[in-house]
């Protein structure tokens, strides 16, 4: 195996965040536990610019480990890659909220993985389009509109229970 070859190799190895992608029970789902209890620690330590860059960051990096899985595996979106459902993860934990009771804090937290493996499973809308794209970006685009659209709805709900809708570290 050439040096390249090797390197692809491993890339393709953290695109399954391995071992976690290989798992018999849901990987999936597994991908998006790891990146909610990730994302939760770096959203409550990080301000919200070194957490939006980082996310911005990874998302880039994460597609460059996609395209290397697909170059090694000549595969189209296999499910031991679940580097996307991490972003995917990371982008809808960004609706943690800010409040006085604990109940809606853990109500945010739970919305945010529940609804982001909901919009990720039934790629409902336009995001089985996204999943349609060629190649990494395909990897990755359904997982971040995924993301985008629990987001969203989790800010509809919170804000239909009378609650403020805030990304909590904008305030810390």
């Amino acid at each position: 195996m050439s040096i390249n070859q090797k390197f692809l190799y491993y890339m393709s190895r953290f695109a399954e965040v391995y071992p976690v992608g290989h798992s018999k029970y849901a990987p999936g789902t597994m991908g998006s536990l790891v990146g909610f209890v990730i994302g939760y620690f770096l959203i409550l330590n990080l301000d919200i610019k070194f957490y939006l860059i980082f996310l911005f960051i990874f998302i880039v990096i994460s597609y460059l480990l996609c395209e290397a899985h697909i170059k090694i595996y000549n595969t189209k979106d296999p499910s031991e890659v679940i580097i996307d459902e991490v972003s995917g993860q990371f982008i809808a934990i960004l609706g943690c909220i800010q409040s006085e009771k604990s109940t809606y804090f853990f109500l945010s937290l739970l919305l945010s993985f529940l609804l982001f493996r909901f919009f990720d499973i039934t790629k409902i809308g336009p995001i089985k389009k996204f999943e349609n794209l060629p190649n990494g970006i395909g990897i990755m685009a359904d997982d971040i509109v995924a993301g985008l659209f629990a987001l969203i709805t989790q800010a509809a709900i919170l804000t239909s229970l009378n609650q403020n809708f805030y990304i909590k570290t904008l305030w810390n």
